[in-house]
């Protein structure tokens, strides 16, 4: 008797299936041999199902999960491939296969499927139930058998039709490659057991478990039972279950289905059937887990590697456009499409960044201005562009010269220095390179003084990005990283390197640059070297033209190599950690200067930064330009026209003390926009100035990392410095403070760096000294006049000489000591020594005696400046 589990037909939720229950082989028998209507039974699932059944009406296969058939009436044939089979072991992707069968075919379609295949039928043969089974790709389908047909003609009958069908399905050769290949034509197999169907997530595999109840079968009786159903790699023969490996999947799932269940040997013997998942061996995971030492740097090193060829030719495309502008808005601007939207795009941007200014925005409610004062620089006005253009008329020179030596093209390694408030940066961009069509269209800009004042790693990776244009930029990874390398240090005891330092970053930021500027250019030279080609291909041997290498073009035409402004370049950061920038910017400078790949310009305030290009290139021979304060006449016209004045009185005897420096005009103009007098306003601009002075060179208390001088001698270059505009060096030598030339030199060129003083030189030899800033000289005045603060360093300074000659004194007193010790006689030597120290002690009389005199001093004599320059 063949019995049947089945699923529902359709329903994706599947009723509960009933497992066999296990009895004793007494009570077996006894059931067997137990009332009437229990012997036609012959297994124990057929007992439960129809015990089950007994008060129940609805007794169908998609009730109960079995199929009833009547003996010598009805027969159950298997049809495999009724649904597309999926060749994956994966359990997701077989998971998604049964779904789809479930959805795209339908029980009426899938009954009319196996008609076509099993055709033709004698007449009185009929499908009487036809059961799905989706998650093996076949189905269970009963026929109903004829009084005058035996249940294995029938079969016979059917088996003979499909494999007509697929004869014929072959006859054509495309079909029967694809079938070759893929194995789709269904088969149709007699069941011989009692399957179990359950509806459990154990998908087909290739590996069947046999397990015995009652005697075992040997390894022969297995093949001989299975190997109809296809070719066995293996049988695994035990006494308690055997494991048997089909070569093909649909081997396996048909033998399953269609012997699980049997009876054997007179009910000696049933087999129970199931798959056996394959744990397939993943060799990667297992040589990363096993070999860890070895793994995890070879996989971070592939990822790395993919990154690089994923995301630096993208970086690179960014950092192009930054620097030719090609897709920036500015670029198009003139374009009449364009600027339907660009001027009110420019009009509201100019709306939000005036918003941020609120000094000037006060300025402007106060005196019902509508410019501010950076912004009246740009006016449009006649008379505006004439007070712009003699403002820039002495500069001019030097503009022609700067571009004069970009179109030399010969190591343009220029540097463009100039004190703070010099208008460095609109010399170089407003009014060289921007009005050349041929220079502002590849420049790249890197503001230093930005970089130099990121407080963390990922703020100064994020501006070097955005000055670099490098994007996409992900700083986020640093700090999973450094997790990362922590645990692998943990595991394996050795760093992943996959953490890497924000200089060895910012380092290949740099390099990533370099090749978008190779990039850019030799774009033009592809272009030459394309046409020159094209050319030489149709002129005789003779008259071909000669065809310039890579490194000649590049120098006969510098249009084509882009211009790096490297703005606001210093010695130190303001941030420790990030003092590497500096010398990192100028090594990567210097080496797109020996490529000939860019022109750079350096712009910069501090004369104590060149020390860094002096170590990348130290046989370049650099071209400097320095910018100056402007001419008086230029600053008396700009105060003027920035207070909007008809003539000079007001203001007269008062700007001299400014000079012609930037910074201090503009903060004077501010000072009499908001409402003070111009006298009120130089006065405590330089009583400012006099605090600056006396707290970072006076008193030591901020330049503590290199200074090299004492307020002795800054008390005396200011001094000298606050009688006349320059001093030379050859006055300032006589000083007893500045006998030594290679320690004076070094302390001059360390107030340099920190702007107190400026230092001149004729053929690279210190040919005079002026002060760093023009309102300097009237601070130096103001601490001068001030008689409390010439009381504490005047004093000072006399007790450096004496300490000097009291220092000089000691050393003569002991040349005498050993004279007279040696029994010498020499008189001549003697004399001399003696006439020093005579000489050193007259000093220090003198010295003490004005230190009395200082102190005697008092309020009441109320000194003027003069009167107390009369004392020393």
């Amino acid at each position: 008797m063949l019995r049947q589990l089945v699923t529902k037909n359709v329903a994706i939720s599947y009723p509960i299936v009933r497992t066999r229950l296990p009895l004793s082989a007494v009570a077996l028998t006894r059931l067997r041999q137990g009332p009437p209507r229990y012997r036609q039974f012959s297994t124990d699932i057929e007992q439960i199902k129809h015990q089950a059944d007994s008060n129940e009406g609805d007794s169908s296969a998609s009730t109960t999960g079995v199929i009833d058939v009547e003996k010598q009436r009805e027969i159950v044939v298997y049809y495999d491939h009724i649904y597309p089979i999926s060749s994956s072991n994966s359990t997701f992707r077989q998971t998604l296969t049964l779904y789809a069968n479930i959805q795209n075919q339908s029980i009426e379609q899938l009954t009319e499927k196996v008609l076509k295949l099993s055709s033709p039928l004698p007449s009185n043969v009929n499908i009487t139930e036809f059961v799905p089974l989706k998650r093996d790709c076949g189905a269970f389908v009963k026929f109903s058998v004829p009084s005058d047909l035996r249940t294995k003609e029938l079969f016979r009958i059917i088996h003979d039709n499909v494999k007509i069908k697929k004869q014929q399905y072959d006859s054509n050769i495309f079909r029967y490659i694809f079938n070759k290949v893929w194995n789709h034509f269904p088969t149709v197999y007699a069941v011989k057991g009692t399957p179990w169907i359950e509806d459990l997530r154990r998908f087909p595999t290739t590996k069947l478990k046999i397990s015995f109840e009652g005697n075992s079968l040997t390894e022969e009786e297995l093949y001989v039972l299975f190997r109809r159903y296809g070719l066995i790699v293996d049988i695994i023969p035990g006494s308690d279950s055997a494991t048997i490996i089909f070569k093909h999947l649909r081997s396996a799932i048909a033998a399953k289905n269609c012997i699980t269940g049997i009876n054997l040997n007179h009910d000696k013997t049933i087999l129970h059937i199931q798959y056996i998942p394959i744990k397939r061996v993943n060799y990667i995971t297992d040589f990363i887990i096993n070999h860890q030492k070895i793994a995890i740097p070879i996989l971070l090193a592939l990822l790395a590697t993919v990154a690089v060829l994923i995301f630096d030719p993208i970086r690179q495309w960014f950092i192009e456009s930054k620097i030719t502008k090609k897709y920036s808005l500015d670029t198009y601007k003139n374009y009449p499409m364009v600027k339907f939207f660009y001027i009110p795009y420019k009009t509201i941007k100019g709306w939000i960044t005036n918003s941020y200014d609120y000094l000037d925005e006060a300025i402007v409610s106060k005196f019902n201005e509508h410019d501010s004062i950076n912004n009246e620089l740009d006016d449009n006005t006649s008379s505006g562009n004439q007070n712009i253009n003699l403002f820039w008329t002495e500069r001019y020179e030097k503009s022609k010269q700067l571009k004069l030596w970009i179109y030399e093209n010969i190591n343009t390694f220029i540097i463009v220095k100039g004190p703070k408030g010099s208008g460095k940066e609109e010399f170089v961009y407003d009014h060289t390179l921007f009005e050349d069509d041929k220079l502002k269209n590849k420049i790249l800009s890197i503001d230093c003084d930005l970089l130099s004042k990121s407080r963390s790693d990922n703020a100064l990776l994020n501006n070097t990005s955005s000055q670099l244009g490098y994007f996409p930029v992900f700083t986020w990874t640093n700090s999973l990283s450094q997790f990362i390398d922590l645990g692998v240090q943990g595991l394996t005891g050795q760093k992943s390197g996959l953490s890497e330092s924000k200089e060895t970053q910012i380092k290949n930021m740099f390099s990533l640059t370099s090749q978008a500027i190779r990039s850019i250019a030799t774009q033009d030279y592809e272009k030459y070297y394309n046409s020159i080609i094209k050319k030489n291909s149709k002129l005789p041997e003779g008259e071909k033209l000669e065809l310039l290498k890579e490194d000649e073009y590049l120098q006969q035409h510098p249009e084509c190599k882009p211009i790096i402004v490297i703005n606001k370049f210093s010695r130190k950061a303001d941030q420790s950690s990030n003092d590497f920038i500096f010398p990192l910017i100028a090594d990567w400078s210097a080496g797109l200067i020996q490529n000939n790949l860019a022109h750079v310009i350096y712009v910069t305030a501090d004369v104590g930064s060149v020390q860094h290009l002096n170590n990348v290139l130290p046989n370049q021979v650099f071209k400097v330009i320095s910018l100056s304060d402007a001419s008086s006449i230029s600053a008396k016209q700009y105060l003027m026209d920035q207070l909007k004045l008809q003539n000079s009185k007001s203001i007269e005897g008062i700007f001299e003390p400014l000079g012609g420096r930037m910074l201090d005009l503009q903060a004077f103009i501010r000072r009499i926009k908001s409402g003070e007098e111009p006298p009120e306003a130089l006065n405590e601009m330089i009583t400012q100035a006099a605090e600056q002075i006396t707290t970072f060179f006076l008193n030591n208390q901020k330049l503590q990392e290199d200074n090299n001088w004492n307020p002795a001698q800054v008390w005396v270059l200011m001094k000298l410095l606050s009688k006349s505009n320059e001093i030379t060096y050859q006055e300032l030598s006589k000083s007893n403070l500045f006998k030594s030339s290679s320690e004076t030199i070094g302390t001059l060129s360390t107030l340099e760096k920190h702007d107190l003083i400026t230092l001149k030189r004729d053929k690279g030899v210190l040919s005079s000294i002026s002060t760093g800033r023009p309102l300097f000289k009237a601070a130096f005045k103001h601490l001068i006049g001030d008689l409390n603060v010439f009381k504490i360093y005047e004093i000072d300074y006399l007790q450096q000489l004496i300490k000097l000659e009291m220092t000089s004194i000691t050393k003569l007193e002991n040349e005498l000591t050993n004279i007279y010790s040696a029994h010498s006689k020499l008189d001549g030597r003697i004399s001399y020594l003696t006439k020093k120290i005579e000489t050193s002690n007259s000093k220090i009389i003198d010295y003490e005696s004005k230190i009395n005199d200082i102190k005697k001093l008092n309020d009441a004599s109320k000194h003027s400046s003069r009167g107390l320059f009369g004392i020393f």
